[in-house]
């Protein structure tokens, strides 16, 4: 259990992180995955299903919701156990994403992107990922999730040390049109029950890109 110390460094980082961002909930008062605001593209050039994005594009950029990965990451020790748990926390945050990037304020950006140490199986929910290829970007990533971590688990140097190769950053892309057809309003009930099945099958939590 992470002390008291760290616990107020770490919520009192949140809060701050959240206001100069300008991070928005996709449903105010209830708790998602997900933390999304427009923004222009700062980084390489890169395509996503058909569509092109380079630096200057407004983008729907994405953050993960930390006190739910920290949530998951401290009530159980096995690493794999809680990526496999937040992403059926995703699972259930799909539906409200699709519908926040179909606002107004989003309508010029096509792209959905974000930088996470979780993306192991979020193909499955349409994303793709890439490695972060610039080396300062990759280094800052990887030391700023890496204190927040251990901010908040004890264990933090046991399970990056035994699990390096599934916490490793990565830029995790969609274009929205993938994200509104797999689970906007009237595509959902399909999804629902071929997301299900691949469940079943043991297909749709698997670790294995």
């Amino acid at each position: 259990m992470p002390n008291r110390a760290a616990r107020a460094v770490f919520d009192a980082w949140e809060a701050l992180f959240h206001r100069a961002l300008h991070l928005e909930e996709l449903e105010p008062g209830t708790e998602h995955l997900f933390f999304v605001t427009r923004r222009r593209y700062l980084g390489r050039p890169f395509e996503v299903d058909g569509i092109a994005v380079r630096p200057g594009d407004p983008v729907v950029e994405m953050h993960m919701n930390n006190a739910l990965i920290e949530r998951a990451l401290r009530e159980d020790a096995n690493v794999v156990r809680a990526i496999v748990r937040l992403l059926r926390q995703a699972r259930v945050s799909m539906p409200a994403l699709a519908r926040v990037v179909q606002q107004e304020k989003f309508h010029d950006a096509h792209v959905l992107y974000g930088i996470t140490m979780i993306h192991r199986g979020i193909e499955h929910f349409g994303f793709h990922t890439y490695p972060l290829r610039n080396p300062l970007v990759r280094a800052v990533t990887s030391w700023h999730l890496t204190n927040i971590l251990k901010m908040v688990n004890p264990d933090a140097d046991h399970i990056l040390q035994t699990h390096r190769d599934v916490l490793q950053p990565k830029l995790v892309v969609a274009s929205k049109q993938k994200i509104i057809e797999m689970f906007g309003e009237g595509h959902l009930a399909g999804r629902e029950a071929e997301m299900s099945s691949a469940q079943g099958r043991g297909e749709a939590v698997s670790l294995d890109s």
